[in-house]
């Protein structure tokens, strides 16, 4: 049984919360603002800065995370059940899915294919993907689900700065 254990401190201390299922509203629960660690079994999770799955957000995949560059800022959470097998995105040079474009099907880092901090828009056909704002997955991040289709970054501030995206990855 996959699911997130939350805490109000560091290093697993304080308040703590298990969830095995999607959390819209964490201030229902007593935890709106106030995870400083966590730590996942089994399926990956998405954390979001505001309620009902919206906001900036942070994909932790399973492990212990005692300490978070983002604590106290996660409203809801969603858990992550879709099929990650065959992964494919296209990305796109301009808004609306116009100008060059590239399908991967794994990770990439895009300065690699010379479409580092282009992006503006994309389609998932299939599994979840990660965008981030710099390469080598740090900085900024987009989860992105099977069938998404996002015509523009500017609402997201991401427009142009992609620089690295992966797929999640199924369990061995």
């Amino acid at each position: 049984m996959s699911k997130i254990i939350v805490f109000s401190k560091e290093a697993f201390e304080g308040k703590t919360a298990e969830f095995k299922n999607d959390v819209r509203s964490l201030e229902e629960k007593g935890f709106n603002d106030v995870i400083a660690s966590l730590k996942v079994i089994g399926a990956p999770w998405v954390a979001y800065y505001d309620k009902n799955f919206t906001g900036k957000q942070h994909v932790f995949e399973e492990g212990e995370y005692a300490t978070l560059d983002d604590k106290g800022k996660f409203s809801s959470l969603r858990i992550i059940t879709d099929d990650l097998d065959n992964p494919e995105i296209q990305l796109f040079e301009n808004v609306d899915y116009q100008g060059r474009s590239v399908t991967l099907h794994k990770e990439t880092c895009l300065h690699d294919i010379n479409f580092s901090d282009i992006t503006s828009s994309h389609k998932v056909k299939s599994g979840v993907w990660v965008l981030y704002e710099h390469g080598y997955c740090k900085g900024t991040q987009i989860v992105s689900f099977p069938g998404d289709e996002v015509p523009s970054y500017l609402s997201l501030s991401f427009n142009d700065v992609a620089s690295h995206v992966r797929p999640l990855l199924p369990k061995p």
